[in-house]
């Protein structure tokens, strides 16, 4: 299997130790951190039920478990620890767009490596963990659930579509699942306060997908990571090429004013790009494929 095109089992089963590299997702609170060591914004933070003790002068009454008190004919309260966990909700592209490198891995790896290491690190904190995972006809949602029971199901996910694309990818079928229509399925199983990480190239976000995202944003946190190949960084001086793209093909000479436009295109593509999920209150990530993702993670999480 080449490892550039296409993940297999054990290097997704390898990136459980990368993941403890990681930083937690913006406003998680690390394993073992004091209650009340910093000032929290984050959402989906409440109060779970502790035990029960008896009541004691100054105790809040508001806090007076009124079923226990009846029952044992004395006053009682509830007691609350605060909740640490939050659900973490991963949303990868797989399509055949993806499926592109011109050095390394492609975008597509890549993005499944990047949900792997995500996805490890959901199961080092404990967090919920639930997915999206979508090619250009097909895609297959899991609900937030414990990561000991999820984790599993999310990583077969990654498995399948992500190996699916070699063979596809001669036919060059249009794609009939957008980024937009993905997000509008997954709505639903997003719980409030969630951290949702959207790995993709973002080739199609269009306004209604932008919509979705405003909606999502007002009762989560995003993080982009926008996946990408530095071609128009490292695009000889000149020369001849050749691309190819849903059956169509074309070869041209590359000029330094043609190499300079193509960087200005791409440039100002991924700048706009970022203006527009920044906006929306989104954290951006640029992703390069060719550089090291872990690094580039620790950076950016």
């Amino acid at each position: 299997m080449n490892s550039a095109l296409q993940v297999d089992r054990q290097t997704l089963m390898a990136l459980a130790g990368e993941a403890r590299l990681l930083s937690n997702p913006p406003g998680q609170i690390p394993p073992g951190a004091l209650a009340g060591e910093r000032v929290s914004r984050q959402q989906g933070r409440g109060l779970n039920f502790d035990s029960l003790r008896r009541y004691q002068p100054g105790d809040d009454v508001r806090l007076i478990d009124w079923q226990a008190t009846a029952r044992l004919r004395s006053p009682w309260i509830r007691m609350y620890n605060e909740e640490r966990e939050r659900p973490v909700f991963l949303i990868v592209d797989q399509r055949l767009d993806m499926f592109f490198a011109t050095r390394g891995q492609t975008k597509s790896v890549a993005a499944a490596k990047i949900a792997g290491l995500l996805a490890w690190r959901s199961w080092h904190d404990g967090d919920r963990i639930g997915s999206a995972v979508f090619s250009d006809a097909n895609y297959s949602l899991q609900k937030c659930r414990a990561p000991r029971t999820n984790l599993p199901a999310v990583l077969d996910d990654l498995l399948q579509y992500n190996q699916q694309l070699p063979e596809r990818y001669p036919d060059e079928t249009p794609a009939t699942v957008t980024l937009g229509s993905v997000l509008q399925h997954a709505m639903h199983l997003i719980p409030a306060g969630s951290w949702v990480a959207v790995i993709s190239d973002f080739h199609d976000l269009d306004a209604s997908g932008e919509a979705l995202l405003a909606a999502l944003r007002r009762r989560c946190e995003i993080s982009a990571f926008v996946t990408l190949d530095n071609l128009h960084l490292t695009l000889p001086a000149q020369g001849n090429l050749a691309a190819s793209y849903q059956g169509h093909e074309a070869a041209f000479s590359l000029s330094p004013r043609l190499k300079d436009e193509i960087q200005q295109s791409v440039t100002a593509r991924l700048s706009g790009l970022q203006n527009r999920l920044t906006r929306l209150g989104i954290r951006v990530n640029q992703i390069v494929v060719t550089d090291d993702l872990l690094k580039q993670l620790q950076k950016g999480v």
